[in-house]
């Protein structure tokens, strides 16, 4: 599978439904947090204590360039899921992406249908006024 081309159909299709430059960049490093958290997460499923120690080892030092930061992910992504680590890498970005541009297309439907005073979604709005996720969404848009 071409993740790489699939990956930038996505960004681009956010681009055309409004994220800007600067909150794509944001997207994709939130991105990067939750897929690494996943990989962490199967890690300590899967993995020895002797692994999960050197692992625990090298991301309590401190990240000083961009290079560290994608070395130290791509570490965790090969002890987690071995010569499938880019592929996985790739897969579960492309996932995260394609889950976050179906909830923004939801959320801007959503949107333009309260403005059109439709009744269930001003319905829908009212109810989730003050809930963190929402507003993070509506911070994204």
């Amino acid at each position: 599978m071409d993740y790489t081309t699939d990956i930038e159909n996505i960004k681009n299709e956010l681009k055309a439904i409004g994220f800007d430059d600067m909150k794509l960049n944001q997207l994709m490093d939130i991105a990067a947090e939750e897929i690494l958290q996943m990989a962490i997460d199967d890690l300590g499923e899967s993995a020895d204590d002797a692994t999960l120690e050197m692992v625990a080892q090298e991301v309590d030092k401190p990240i000083t360039t961009a290079e560290e930061a994608v070395s130290r992910m791509s570490l965790i992504f090969e002890k987690a899921y071995g010569a499938e680590a880019e592929n996985k890498k790739n897969e579960m970005l492309l996932n995260y992406l394609k889950q976050t541009l179906e909830a923004t297309k939801s959320a801007k439907d959503l949107y333009n249908r309260y403005q059109a005073g439709d009744p269930s979604a001003v319905a829908t709005i009212k109810a989730q006024e003050g809930n963190p996720d929402v507003q993070k969404v509506v911070d994204l848009m």
